[in-house]
């Protein structure tokens, strides 16, 4: 389950992810796929209004944000 979709571009990302003083990478194509997929239609459904948690952030608004700042 995918609990939280924050979209972001590479200019925000300061470092790697550390976990248990170990680089955590995902190193699997399946779960990548499923993650992208996931991630993909919680989007789509936030893009059409649908709120589905009661804590999701307007990832609307944030990628409106990202969008104004790359043009």
């Amino acid at each position: 389950m995918v609990q939280d979709v924050f979209p972001i571009t590479e200019e925000y990302v300061e470092r790697e992810f550390i976990k248990f003083g170990k680089h955590f990478m995902i190193t699997s194509e399946a779960l990548i796929e499923e993650l992208e997929r996931k991630a993909k239609t919680i989007i789509n459904l936030s893009m059409r209004g649908v709120k589905f948690l009661p804590t999701q952030v307007n990832i609307n608004m944030i990628i409106e944000i990202l969008d104004a700042k790359g043009a």
